[in-house]
């Protein structure tokens, strides 16, 4: 796959939390399973479903809801259009009802029964396994299919051919390197090449292109919006946090200090804006993945933050939504942003390097710098383990959004001050591929090492 055959539709796009990997994309499965049975009305008999949750998605998949997820899939719930309540009460309605509704048919279900988790086993094609399968009343397989979620909403079967609208692109490239040439030689922003394609690609004219990216940014700022003014304090699941958003947006507008407290500082506004969104995607909540649920909250902090100091117009913000859409795309295409493949540096880092390029565009940073900043922030985030505790996307998940958040606002002011660079953005891509295959398989998104329980007597400032 060229990363230039990647929309930014695909980067950017409307989902549900916590996970994209985990969730968002265990209910497309759903979806499609439920569309084959529709399709296939031809097959045998069948009186029971198993559904079987392989390695990441068996290790941390309860704190991710996947078990939830892929019910609600199956039930014919859709992620982005359908009522989160509905999505999210799934599991314990069949539970409650015995049963589950294919479209097809109704299956007597129980999830505690019908439901394996297989943490040790793994699946060919990638960390992020799970397979569906029919029996008949004797218990024999009537029919197996594999399905993996491969990162960032997006998923596949099995031996699936890729037949996408790859090809279509009038800017084809693999490398930042040809993505840069492309906009030299047009004397346009980065920004510009992937609208271009991404118009060709989705088969939108320039009014609808940017329509479309606006409602990305409109989702956006509702649930930076949403998160500072929580109904519910506490995030759901049995690590008890709560949230923390509301207290650090009102510190960065009224700072008790200075120096580093100061008044108007931008990093800190990103902070809170950044946690708004990673708070409300723990809590199940609408979000857009940037490049995933994972590191959601980064690229919208960061963005809100500008606006809300600087005053940039929400077109300003759309423009440079595509240019960080084409970084998500660089790194989808020539590494991973799945953290179960790679570790963190896939989601967050991925995310810090994508808002790093959207500041510095904003700031009329030139091509050279937008790939500069790209760079600093995928760099220093070369080895970033995924170890949420205990499979729930808040510790340390929350926090740091927070912190790359910031790490992008200063990779950005970094490269536009600077200039000149050595190392490409192309090759810490590499890096970062190669890192995260040689990384301990515990170290990704299993919830095995890294952070364990909360000690009884850990002293903070905001309670757990």
């Amino acid at each position: 796959m060229l990363s230039s055959d990647i929309s930014a539709f695909q980067t950017l796009k409307m989902s549900v939390g916590p996970s994209s990997s985990h969730t968002h994309g265990p209910i497309l499965i759903g979806n499609l399973f439920r569309r084959y049975l529709n399709e296939h009305a031809k097959l045998p008999e069948f009186e029971k479903l198993r559904i079987t949750l392989f390695w990441s998605l068996a290790r941390t998949g309860r704190g991710h809801a996947t078990d939830n997820a892929i019910i609600a899939g199956l039930m014919g719930f859709d992620p982005v259009s359908d009522d989160l309540e509905k999505i999210n009460g799934a599991l314990a309605r069949v539970t409650q009802e015995g049963y589950l509704d294919l479209g097809v048919c109704c299956l007597s279900f129980e999830p505690k029964k019908h439901i394996i988790w297989k943490p040790n086993q793994r699946l060919p094609d990638h960390e992020n396994g799970l397979t569906l399968t029919l029996l008949d009343k004797k218990s024999r397989r009537v029919l197996t299919r594999n399905y993996y979620s491969v990162g960032g909403g997006m998923i596949r079967e099995q031996d699936e051919v890729d037949d996408g609208i790859a090809g279509e692109e009038p800017y084809p490239y693999q490398f930042a390197k040809k993505w840069m040439k492309y906009a030299h030689a047009e004397g346009v922003p980065l920004s510009e090449i992937v609208k271009r394609n991404t118009a060709a690609l989705e088969h939108l004219p320039p009014d609808q292109l940017k329509e479309r990216m606006l409602k990305i940014w409109q989702t956006m700022k509702k649930c930076v919006e949403r998160g500072l003014e929580p109904e519910d304090k506490v995030l759901p699941g049995v690590l008890r946090v709560r949230r923390r958003a509301p207290c650090l947006f009102q510190d960065a507008r009224r700072p008790k200090r200075s120096g580093i407290f100061g008044n108007n500082d931008i990093c800190r506004h990103a902070t809170a804006f950044a946690y708004a969104v990673s708070e409300e995607n723990a809590a199940a909540g609408r979000v857009v993945t940037a490049p995933t649920n994972g590191g959601s909250g980064v690229l919208p902090g960061v963005l809100y933050a500008c606006q809300y100091l600087d005053h940039f117009s929400d077109d300003e913000i759309v423009e440079v939504l595509f240019t960080a859409a084409g970084i998500g795309g660089l790194i989808q295409a020539n590494a991973s942003i799945s953290g179960s493949e790679v570790g963190c540096q896939g989601e967050v880092g991925a995310a810090c390097s994508m808002a790093a390029a959207a500041v510095c565009q904003l700031f009329d940073g030139s091509v050279s710098d937008v790939e500069y900043a790209a760079e600093i922030a995928m760099e220093h985030s070369l080895g970033l383990e995924c170890t949420p505790m205990k499979g729930f996307v808040q510790i340390p998940c929350i926090e740091r959004n927070g912190i790359y958040a910031q790490k992008a606002l200063g990779a950005a002011q970094h490269a536009i001050t600077l200039g000149h660079h050595r190392i490409s953005l192309d090759l810490v891509i590499n890096r970062m591929y190669e890192n995260g295959k040689h990384m301990d398989p515990d170290f990704k998104e299993t919830s095995r090492k890294g952070f364990g329980p909360i000690e009884p007597d850990l002293k903070c400032s905001f309670p757990v």
